[in-house]
């Protein structure tokens, strides 16, 4: 098996990853800006405000190079310089080191009034402001005094991010490496007695060292013999794992704000039973026709159509087939015709989209399931795998 470190990652990603802290370059966040700007003048936006709390959220980032700590806007109006209210006075200094062409100003423990009175210091005369982010109905109330409309911007930023841009996919490979990383501890650690907390704790201290962050480590544990879990939950446990056990997983690390995702299932000291392997092969099976017909002009419907082998063979899903990533968790998510994952999106894919296949294959009775798959970018060429953990069936 390969040995997964970074040392395969490209000398311009090392150089990324070895920075004190990395930064997208200055054309880069220009043209993303200039993208917004480009939206609100085809929406009549006379400004826009992205709002970000406790960590959440990757709009900030994607437009200043800050992420959001506790609360932070950024206050877009076109003509103007670009300002940025962080909300804690403590975290103004590392923040003006980040931030890239943009004014910082203290929120004063207020940053939405902040934010709101140096709106209408830039622009008094604002019609329409749009709003990134999630903001109760008081928070809105409160940025939207003297402003006529609420513009929902939140599918359009979503609309934008779907396409990566040169040096966003190199940060992607980034997050995907610790995703594999974390993997292989986690299939390197697991053992009869260790405990789900234990091996959680294993599994992240893989990429922590080298600057990546934690999102998920989601395991499905069950004994194949008597199974009772077809999906991941979303916390570990304290169950300990014994011989002959199943372990589903689906891993997340992000190296600031650019994820990858990797999923896998493995047999714990134990040949997989039939039904274990049947529904692995039926996951293959699927992953490799979505894989091979993912490429620039492919449709959402057309990815959707191909889920069909899942009911062939008797079988269903729990989890979304498909989900765009990178930016949020974007479109298409698909399922199939047995479990829909909403309406069908009218999506075209283009290059450098970037696109998780994860089908979870389970039993009509939901009692067992497995799930692979992990991240991949649309090409010209087609669908590359950015994950580069070896795919099928793990036995540990």
């Amino acid at each position: 098996m390969m040995e997964i470190g970074i040392d395969l990652l490209s000398e311009e990603e090392r150089a990324i990853l070895e920075a004190p802290y990395p930064k997208f370059s200055t054309g880069e966040l220009s043209g993303r800006r200039d993208k917004v700007m480009a939206e609100m003048a085809a929406q009549n936006v006379d400004a826009l405000i992205a709002a970000e709390f406790l960590f959440t959220g990757s709009a900030v980032h994607w437009l200043t190079n800050w992420p959001a700590t506790t609360a932070t806007v950024v206050i877009l109006v076109p003509g103007q310089a670009l300002h940025v209210v962080v909300e804690h006075y403590n975290h103004m200094p590392h923040a003006g080191r980040m931030i890239t062409d943009a004014e910082v100003v203290w929120g004063e423990r207020k940053p939405l009034e902040i934010a709101r009175d140096l709106l209408k210091k830039i622009n008094p005369s604002i019609k329409r402001l749009g709003i990134i982010g999630r903001l109760a109905p008081n928070e809105q109330a409160t940025i939207a005094q003297n402003v006529d409309e609420i513009v929902d911007f939140n599918p359009t930023y979503s609309r934008l991010r779907l396409v990566k841009s040169e040096e966003e996919m190199r940060w992607m490979r980034i997050g995907a490496l610790f995703s594999d990383m974390a993997l292989d501890a986690m299939v390197s650690n697991v053992e009869p007695g260790i405990t789900e907390r234990a091996l959680s704790a294993k599994t992240q201290a893989a990429y922590l060292p080298h600057g990546g962050a934690h999102v998920i480590e989601f395991m499905g544990v069950t004994s194949m013999a008597n199974p009772n879990c077809c999906v991941p939950p979303q916390f570990p446990s304290t169950r300990k794992f014994q011989q002959g056990d199943v372990l589903v997983t689906e891993i997340t690390s992000h190296f600031w704000n650019y994820p990858g995702q990797v999923l896998r299932t493995m047999t714990i000291q134990a040949e997989p039973t039939a039904l274990y392997q049947e529904l692995h092969a039926v996951a293959e099976e699927v992953r490799t026709k979505i894989e091979g017909a993912l490429k620039p002009g492919c449709t959402a419907a057309e990815i959707f159509e191909l889920s069909s082998a899942i009911e062939d063979a008797g079988f269903s899903i729990w989890d979304d087939l498909t989900h765009g990533y990178g930016g949020g968790y974007l479109a298409p998510v698909l399922g199939c015709a047995s479990r829909p994952a909403g309406p069908l999106p009218d999506l075209t894919f283009e290059e450098n989209m970037t696109l998780v296949v994860q089908p979870n294959i389970i039993t009509p009775d939901a009692r067992a399931g497995v799930q692979t798959g992990g991240l991949v970018q649309i090409t010209a060429d087609g669908a590359r795998r950015l994950q580069r953990y070896p795919g099928g069936l793990i036995q540990v």
